[in-house]
């Protein structure tokens, strides 16, 4: 081997790791928009926080489901345990949400006032308790029960948690405004 082939071939494989290399970082970056092999997209993503802080809120004693990170977790098991019928079911419940919205509310359903976000998720509850386990309110309502009381907020801060519990007592008695054991 020469100078000129050694040269050649140093020079092929530095290019090719800077490619290589860059092209990695680029895989790895996250945007935020794009949302790329999941269901929802962010707008939907958005959305079925806000449902889920709407339902489960920010209180004295611990923080809503905004603040557990329910939307990327809800579009995390949405996508990886659910079937197709189920993952378009929700996506087009979404659809009609916001299109009911905008025809009663004349706008966003985050940018309605808390009272009036309730009322509609009570209405939307309703249809869904008539309609059965067909309605895609009822999979969201689980999703965001189960995003957030299996999230650390949800687990220390909804709940009592002792990493370590004590001896087993099998009934004990709570107090008033007492939250369950975790």
């Amino acid at each position: 081997m020469n100078r000129r082939e050694a040269l050649r071939a140093t020079t092929l494989v530095a290019g090719g790791l800077l490619l290589t290399s860059h092209g990695l970082v680029l895989g790895c970056a996250r945007d935020r928009e794009r949302q790329t092999g999941r269901v929802l997209s962010a707008d939907d993503q958005a959305l079925v926080e806000e449902i889920a802080d709407t339902l489960l809120p920010t209180t004295q004693s611990s923080p809503g489901a905004r603040a557990a990170g329910a939307g990327a977790a809800i579009n995390l098991l949405l996508t990886d345990c659910y079937e197709p019928d189920a993952q378009v079911r929700v996506v087009n419940g979404l659809k009609e949400l916001r299109r009911t919205c905008d025809a009663r509310c004349g706008g966003a359903f985050s940018t309605l006032p808390a009272a009036e976000r309730e009322a509609l998720l009570r209405e939307v509850d309703a249809e869904s308790q008539r309609a059965g386990a067909s309605h895609w309110f009822g999979l969201v309502r689980e999703l965001a029960v189960r995003t957030y009381f299996s999230s650390e907020i949800g687990m220390t801060r909804a709940r009592r948690w002792l990493m370590v519990p004590g001896r087993w007592e099998g009934c004990v008695p709570l107090a008033p405004d007492q939250p369950a054991w975790a």
